[in-house]
């Protein structure tokens, strides 16, 4: 048997039994004077005196001090564990090692650091420990339960490698969190293996643990750093004559303690070596390579830029999807004069090529912009199955009042003349919705824009309103129908009712415009390791080739197929089968925060971890917790009955005065 306390904390009242020891020594014994008629019959003697003082009431004192005993033993909720019980509360702890192993765990020399540490925590358990091990980049993995093989946990970390990924701490912890409310274990603990890298820390705040659990970091990052990266690439298309060439800027970016050598940076398009130049990193800072242009294959482009490895080789190599320059049919009916400006926007630009056709060719234009007229019936069903309408509300339109037109989501209520007060203008645009992706970083640019005509529009309760005038009026307004949208344009694009033409937001709203409502808004170059890639509608069956060469066929749901980024390459999908040309390609790179390896102090690294005092880990089964001895024993209950007769003894004995020899 074991003896525990279920509130150790009143054993701080032990203290307590100094008080009757100190009463006992303050007290001492008066002589009581007596009269005595002459003092000449007494013998003078000499008065013997003691320097210390001492106990004249044993028996007295003993009561005293065992009353206080038993009083703070019964507070403090003893209870009696039988040994197997106690064992399995306190002979052994539970520990979960976090293994980071992000991009930026490659740099030289730290992930054989970091695989040194794991073991040497998994080496230093005793006999009874249980370990588990987590790896994590930006999500967390299982590569080991909770176990007391020490050889199985250490064989989880074989094969590891780091991975082109990024850094999240916050899903590794939860992660660690759910094992360890499964652990029948009083002590547990969290060992964080990691560079500590301080993008890291994103998420981290909001994450609870267990009560008692402790966080213990080991940070295994490179005490000095100097990393170039290839943070970005930029690419046209340029029109010399009769051919198309391709103009490539790669963003060459320098970090941490001094500059690098001179490096060799090669360009490929296709598989096929195109460019190369040798460039020295600027000192933490921005170094661009151009290269000289050259034709543009035909189609889409996989390019390649690679530059002599460093210490972190991973993010030496960026890669990219040019998208074919596909011609971009758009039919435009009315406008006349009023739609030159918005005719010669559409001219300029390429990637894709806009053309303008007129309605009797119609059929092959995925978009149709119907300017100051309203669409005919056969659009509707042609909206339904995938077509996308603009509708400018110019001056005869905006005449009317009431509903138009069943497939337009708004109803008309007159012109508003906003030439006395020198115009309205927009606000509350919304920058995140694809329409004003070339705003996002510049809102104010539409905000200069002066309208001093338009058109007072309702929008209907299923309707989209993506801007307003500052009025209040709807400016631009969108409903999704069947697999098409329309979207209605209050703002005049002429320069008679504003001047909207003259500004530089024109340009990239109208192609926006355009590429918006035909689907095929702007496709980014590349996208980011752990992002999840939505495959065109269009293929049926589809089988993906990941850059490792493996080939995945991904499920299909209600939302359609969609592969996870899990690796930096090239990824290309194939319908039913892999072989030949892809019919659809994506680039898929590294998060550019990797690159920087500025470790955080450990305090700060945990700064956000909360540990909840009501979390309760599961016991083993048929093991009684500590609550549940205590309550059936009761043992406080015989300890306070204990104490009412010492303390009957006490008043007793106190009161007869009896004194000790």
């Amino acid at each position: 048997m074991a003896m525990g306390f279920l509130v150790p904390a009143f054993l701080a009242g032990l203290a307590a039994l100094a008080i009757p020891l100190l009463l006992h020594l303050r007290h001492r014994d008066r002589d009581k004077p007596v009269p005595f008629p002459s003092l000449m019959f007494l013998e003078r003697l000499t008065i013997r005196t003691e320097q210390r003082q001492r106990v004249s009431d044993w028996p007295l004192l003993l009561l005293r001090l065992l009353l206080l005993l038993l009083l703070v033993t019964a507070f403090a909720r003893p209870l009696l564990r039988s040994r197997g019980v106690a064992g399995a509360d306190t002979r052994s702890r539970a520990v979960v090692v976090l293994l980071d192993r992000s991009m930026s765990m490659s740099y030289d020399g730290t992930w054989q650091r970091a695989l040194d540490s794991a073991r040497a925590v998994i080496g230093r358990l005793d006999g009874n420990d249980r370990v588990a091990v987590v790896t994590y980049d930006d999500e967390a993995e299982t590569r080991q339960r909770l176990t007391a093989d020490r050889s199985a946990a250490v064989g989880a970390l074989a094969g590891l490698v780091p991975r082109a990924r990024g850094t999240r701490l916050a899903p590794a912890l939860r992660v660690a969190r759910q094992q360890l409310l499964d652990a029948p274990f009083a002590a547990a603990e969290i060992v964080v293996v990691s560079d500590l890298q301080r993008s890291g820390a994103t998420g981290i705040a909001g994450v609870e643990l267990p009560a008692g659990v402790t966080v213990r970091a080991v940070p295994v990052g490179p005490v000095q750093w100097s990393n170039a990266s290839l943070r970005a690439v930029d690419v046209r298309r340029v029109v010399q004559g009769e051919r198309t060439l391709l103009a490539v800027k790669a963003r060459i970016q320098q970090q941490g303690d001094g500059a690098g050598p001179t490096r060799t940076v090669t360009l490929t398009l296709n598989g096929r070596e195109a460019g190369r130049q040798e460039t020295t990193p600027a000192i933490n800072g921005e170094r661009v390579v151009t290269f000289a242009p050259m034709p543009a294959p035909e189609g889409a482009v996989a390019l390649q830029v690679a530059m002599t490895p460093d210490a972190l080789a991973l993010d030496d190599t960026l890669v990219a999807i040019v998208p074919r320059d596909d011609d971009l049919m758009v039919a435009l009916r009315g406008g006349g004069s009023d739609a030159l400006y918005f005719e010669r926007a559409l001219e300029i630009g390429r990637a894709p090529t806009i053309r303008l056709t007129r309605p009797n060719d119609a059929t092959r234009a995925p978009v149709r912009v119907f300017w100051d007229v309203l669409p005919d019936a056969e659009t509707a069903a042609w909206v339904e199955r995938g077509g996308g309408v603009v509708v400018v509300l110019g001056r005869r339109l905006s005449a009317r009042n009431g509903a138009i037109a069943s497939l337009l989501p708004v109803t008309l209520a007159g012109t508003a003349d906003r030439l006395t007060d020198r115009g309205g203008t927009l606000r509350d645009v919304r920058t995140e919705h694809p329409l004003f992706q070339p705003f996002r970083e510049s809102a104010d640019a539409l905000g200069m824009v002066r309208f001093f005509r338009y058109a007072r529009v309702d929008a209907a309760a299923d309707a989209d309103v993506l801007a307003r005038f500052d009025d209040g009026n709807a400016a631009v307004v969108e409903r999704r129908v069947g697999n098409g949208r329309v979207i209605v344009l209050a703002l005049p694009l002429d320069n008679t009712a504003g001047d909207f033409p003259l500004q530089p937001a024109f340009l990239p709203f109208v192609r926006q415009l355009v590429l918006h409502t035909s689907g095929r808004d702007a496709v980014p170059l590349w996208r980011t390791t752990g992002e999840r890639w939505a495959l065109p509608g269009t293929l049926v069956d589809p089988v993906v080739e990941a850059p490792d060469r493996s080939l995945v066929r991904p499920g299909v749901d209600s939302l359609g197929a969609a592969v996870a980024l899990t690796d930096a390459g090239f990824y290309r999908a194939f319908r039913s089968r892999a072989g030949g040309e892809a019919d659809a390609m994506v680039a898929a790179n590294a998060p550019p925060g990797e690159s920087v390896l500025t470790p955080m102090d450990t305090a700060e690294l945990l700064l956000g971890v909360g540990t909840g005092s009501d979390t309760v880990r599961t016991a083993p089964a048929g093991v009684e917790s500590d609550q549940e001895l205590e309550r059936k024993q009761s043992s406080w209950r015989v300890l306070l009955a204990i104490a009412l007769a010492a303390l009957i003894v006490e008043t007793i004995v106190a009161t007869r005065g009896r004194r000790g020899t």
